[in-house]
């Protein structure tokens, strides 16, 4: 030992000898606190655990290389005390009598100035032989003792070497603070297989709770690694693909491959997948670098296409938005037209809407799919009259990539495999082309569709809602629609009452829409003249409820200021244009054509003029009529007029 280690060395005995003093140590009794008891002692087994479990075979290595030299080594934790002791029987026996056994504490504060209890205190690898102990109990035996440190540099415990004081030497403290130092080593290369082990497990449980698939493959394009998802969507146990050829599940690996190889990453392509059965999938593929560049395998991710489709649906606003409750009526037909709607909704069978224009057949389709139990799923539309008979094939059915000029990269789906497990609304079906009408007749047989371009049957299951304004009888004598087909969607009718056939839900439609159409042109509702409103029950309204929403409209904007000549002008418009729709324009309301009704409908009509004027007011509306309440009431029930 150097001379400026030297006097270090005693600067430090003699400041523990200062610390002893202070602490009121009795000189006269080894240790001045009894031996922990029992369940303290394996309290402190339990918290150094891992301690005692990493340093165990060092201290037993230690043990086997001093067997025989007359020493004993001490493992304690960070407050000084006794873990574990080893060493040769004869020194055991002495040290035991002298109550060194696990449970006792050797901290300066306990015995005074130790090996063990001042290098606790000084963080630094010490040596005590003979009189620098403070106890003379202990003057016969030298000590050497360096403390133990976690990886955040804490003290957790000490090392001591025992023998008698004559065999002192440096190397003794040297073998101590390299079983130390070996300890540490181990505590760090513990806490780094922690991190790493913590890390792949939240990697692994990152990998499992993704949404898609995703397949690792080694470079002899063997499966090495799936995720659960991937197990999930292929529906194939782990087992059943690790190791196993990727050309089994994926089609067309070798051209994959190859573009990955020589070109760019694939993505968002559009491939079959499976074993037992394929299905269509989007995926990309990614080749595994090194940091050198080196290729070690490919990393593939997949969604099944349908899934892809859904969440498209969602976005682009391919849902039903309308329920039951969102149609609007008291009359007693579109109440039976409600009820009947309902009750087919449960069913998976194909359903037709007959109707004029302008009556809801929509709003009737999207409240059917809302009650069905495909309610979750794609509700998709596609209006067969207002595209052109070139167009709504590859609409309908989609087209793969390169089946004509401008065909998008990758293709295009088409509503059917949009609408897969959801329902597809065709409306104005009876518009569509007699040579479409067989290939939708084809698909509605066999489940399946084929895109323009490609031979691939692509599996679907769809509800089918279609909606006609036409007679497709009558188109089916004119030869203009299929027999076949007809009855293929004619399987269930749904017919919707024009708004003539139901004037009692004029009023509550005509009130429901200036509600709406001030909401959201930010304008007040409108009050509508008494002498108004009998007009506006009389007039046919050709146009339906369409035409009455326009109608509303045009009310909210100029404010309800119409006058009955500017009223009678207005319906004569409205009502001229409609001819061209198949429908004969029926007459305006005004002196020049008069409408012939009866005596019952005009009572029906003032007495539901005039209780829509006056918010129901029982009392005010029988005045007003000119009658007593109690006849308004047997008039209100001979007409069946909800009150």
């Amino acid at each position: 030992m150097g001379k400026k280690a030297l006097q270090e060395h005693h600067a430090i005995i003699e400041k523990s000898h200062e610390r002893s003093e202070r602490f009121g140590i009795d000189t006269n009794i080894i240790f001045p606190r009894k031996v922990a008891v029992i369940d303290e002692l394996y309290e402190k087994l339990e918290r150094s655990h891992d301690l005692i479990e990493i340093a165990a075979p060092l201290i037993t290595e230690l043990r086997d290389v001093i067997e025989g030299s007359g020493y004993f080594i001490i493992l304690t934790d960070n407050e000084g005390c006794i873990l574990k002791i080893l060493g040769d029987n004869q020194i055991m026996q002495e040290a035991e009598r002298m109550r060194i056994i696990p449970g006792a504490y050797m901290s300066e504060k306990s015995i005074g100035t130790n090996a063990m209890g001042t290098a606790l205190i000084e963080d630094k690898p010490i040596q005590v032989t003979a009189t620098e102990h403070f106890l003379s109990a202990f003057e016969s035996w030298t000590c050497s003792a360096a403390t133990i440190h976690n990886t955040g540099g804490e003290i957790i415990g000490t090392i001591n070497l025992t023998g008698e004081s004559f065999k002192v030497h440096l190397h003794t403290l040297g073998l101590v603070v390299a079983t130390v130092k070996a300890i540490e080593n181990e505590i760090r290369n513990r806490e780094m297989q922690k991190q790493l082990y913590d890390s792949n497990m939240y990697a692994f449980a990152m990998m499992n709770n993704l949404a898609y698939g995703v397949i690792a493959v080694d470079m002899s394009d063997d499966i090495h690694w799936v995720n659960n998802s991937a197990c999930d969507t292929l529906n194939i146990r782990r087992l059943e693909l690790l190791d196993k050829p990727i050309s089994q599940f994926v089609n067309g690996w070798s051209k994959l491959k190859k573009r990955v190889l020589t070109e760019h990453p694939v993505q968002d392509e559009e491939i079959s997948m499976g074993l037992q059965t394929t299905a269509q999938y989007i995926i990309n593929l990614y080749p595994i670098n090194t940091p050198q560049n080196q290729i070690l395998g490919y990393l593939l991710t997949f969604r099944p296409l349908s899934r892809m489709l859904k969440a498209l649906n969602k976005y682009i606003g391919q849902q039903a938005r309308y329920t039951f409750a969102d149609i609007i009526g008291n009359s007693k037909k579109i109440k039976e037209t409600v009820k009947y709607a309902r009750t087919v909704a449960g069913s998976t069978t194909s359903i037709l809407i007959a109707g004029e224009s302008g009556t809801g057949k929509e709003l009737f389709a999207q409240s059917i799919h809302n009650a069905s139990d495909r309610r979750d799923e794609a509700f998709v539309a596609l209006n067969c009259g207002a595209i052109s008979p070139t167009l709504i094939e590859s609409e309908l059915f989609g087209y793969s990539e390169g089946a004509f000029t401008g065909a998008k990269k990758g293709g295009n789906p088409g509503k059917f495999e949009l609408a897969d497990k959801g329902t597809l609304f065709l409306d104005e079906i009876g518009e569509m082309s007699v040579d479409m009408q067989v290939r939708l007749l084809r698909v509605l047989q066999e489940n399946c569709v084929s895109r323009i371009g490609s031979s691939k049957n692509i599996p679907i299951d769809v509800r089918i809602i279609a909606a006609t304004n036409k007679n497709l009888e009558e188109e089916i004598k004119a030869g203009r629609f299929r027999l076949d087909l007809y009855y293929r969607l004619n399987v269930i009718t749904i017919t919707i009452p024009p708004l003539r056939e139901r004037t009692e839900d004029i009023l509550p439609l005509l009130r429901y829409f200036i509600k709406h159409k001030a909401t959201k042109l930010q304008m007040p509702v409108p009050e509508i003249a008494i002498d108004l409103i009998g007009q506006i029950m009389a007039y046919q309204w050709p146009g339906n409820t369409r035409e009455l929403e326009n109608f509303a409209e045009k009310l909210v904007i100029l404010g309800g200021n119409l006058t009955p000549n500017q009223m009678d002008r207005e319906f004569r418009e409205l009502s001229e244009p409609h001819g061209a729709e198949g429908h004969p324009a029926q007459p305006s309301i005004s002196a020049s054509a008069p409408l012939l009704r009866t005596l019952d409908d005009l009572e029906k009509e003032a007495i539901l003029t005039t209780l829509e004027a006056l918010s129901h007011n029982m009392s005010t509306a029988a005045k007003t009529l000119g009658i007593s309440r109690n006849t308004l009431y047997q008039k209100l029930k001979k007409y069946n007029i909800s009150f």
